[in-house]
């Protein structure tokens, strides 16, 4: 069972909604540690280290981090063999009305949810959560996924509680659970937390942010080009058809699906922390495979990830710097400028092969003759005429 994954999951925030009270957290965080189960041992070995140098022999204490500390810790670990699938849950965006804002509801909606999501994302997790007394959400949560997920004869599940155990994992995820709340919430934001992010970047596979809402987008980009309303209407089209690709397709089977429903989430997250930044699609593929057995290949990445969903009318600008979710206008020009470049060159070499062949046969055979080539047929006659007009031979 070395290549299974394991999947260390905490927590961070209060469950209540009276945010009158100090201690009511804004926000509700549950962050899931991944790791292979041949880097396990060594993740493990690691991170005690890091906890003795920082903490001697106590636990990781999100109250005894200072800004610096953590800074320190985090520094440490982001060489480590890990990565980590988050959930942001913004308690301020939940309607009166929708029955969650209580305590058990918000817990029992929420650990469906994260079930759901985790189960259609991941083909196998062996799962270990923190089960203590003061979380009760872990204990709801490690209840309801015993409920759905039956062992085999032999007492094991492909998903689901296996009997694994690692309390310094644990810790570990509670961390990484209170740095990532630190970006979100109104009680906890620290102006480093850029500084943070920057140290667990690369570790990240995606913070699922909830409830589904543009606006989460919005909230920290400033428009500071010529027409920001022509540009708020771009973000708001590319998320909300990203939302809705996501909710239709969220429960299909097809691995392809199941990839660019991933690929959203991930260009949606890098919209909410880097919006004006393309991600390479190197960095994008080292994101995609570190949940899969079977790893994809850039070429097709390209023609049956991302042109799909171009091809449903997604809108994902992209440059030579790599993919992102569109912001401006000057990233659909991007995504136009690059297209062009392989385009035209292409449609230029069809036209020279064509009066090569009309030429040679004192125009008997035309290349572009059949019915399914006419658009391209009208293409090169319609660059012909303007290029007459302009006098150009």
């Amino acid at each position: 069972m070395n290549d299974i994954q394991y999947a260390f999951i905490n927590e961070f925030g209060h469950y209540g909604f009276d945010f009158n009270q100090p201690e009511t957290s804004t926000h509700f965080v549950i962050a899931s540690i991944l790791v292979k189960g041949s880097d396990k041992e060594i993740l493990e070995q690691e991170v005690e280290k890091i906890k003795l140098k920082h903490f001697q022999t106590e636990e990781f204490d999100e109250r005894k981090l200072d800004d610096t500390l953590r800074m320190e810790i985090l520094q440490d670990l982001k060489d480590l063999p890990f990565k980590v699938y988050a959930y942001v849950i913004d308690k301020r965006k939940i309607r009166e009305d929708s029955g969650v804002t209580y305590e058990k509801t918000f817990i029992k909606f929420f650990n469906r949810m994260v079930f759901d999501d985790l189960y259609r994302t991941f083909d196998t997790l062996d799962l270990v959560v923190d089960e203590q007394e003061s979380k009760e959400f872990m204990q709801e949560f490690s209840a309801y996924v015993k409920e759905k997920c039956i062992p085999d004869l032999f007492n094991y599940s492909t998903f689901g509680f296996n009997h694994s155990q690692s309390e310094i994992l644990l810790e570990l995820a509670e961390l990484i659970a209170g740095t990532i709340a630190i970006g979100y919430d109104a009680k906890h934001r620290s102006s480093q937390y850029p500084s943070f992010y920057k140290l667990i970047k690369n570790k990240l596979i995606t913070i699922n942010l909830w409830p589904h809402d543009y606006k989460h987008y919005l909230y920290d980009y400033h428009f500071e080009k010529t027409d920001s309303e022509t540009d708020q209407i771009i973000i708001k089209q590319a998320v909300n058809l990203a939302y809705q690709y996501i909710e239709e397709h969220r429960k299909s089977e097809e691995e392809d699906e199941r990839i660019r429903i991933d690929l959203l989430k991930f260009l949606l997250f890098n919209l909410k922390e880097n919006p004006d930044e393309y991600v390479y699609t190197e960095e994008i593929l080292d994101n995609l495979n570190a949940i899969r057995i079977n790893k994809i290949k850039q070429h097709y990445f390209r023609s049956n990830i991302v042109s799909k969903l171009r091809d449903q009318g997604l809108l994902i600008a992209s440059s030579n710097k790599g993919y992102k979710l569109p912001v401006c206008l000057n990233d659909l020009y991007d995504f136009v400028n690059l297209s062009s470049l392989t385009i035209h060159p292409m449609i230029q070499r069809v036209a020279k092969c064509r009066d090569q062949i009309l030429l040679a046969t004192n125009r008997e055979i035309d290349i572009l003759e059949k019915e399914e080539y006419e658009y391209l047929k009208r293409m090169i006659e319609m660059e012909k005429q303007i290029k007459t007009k302009e006098g150009i031979s």
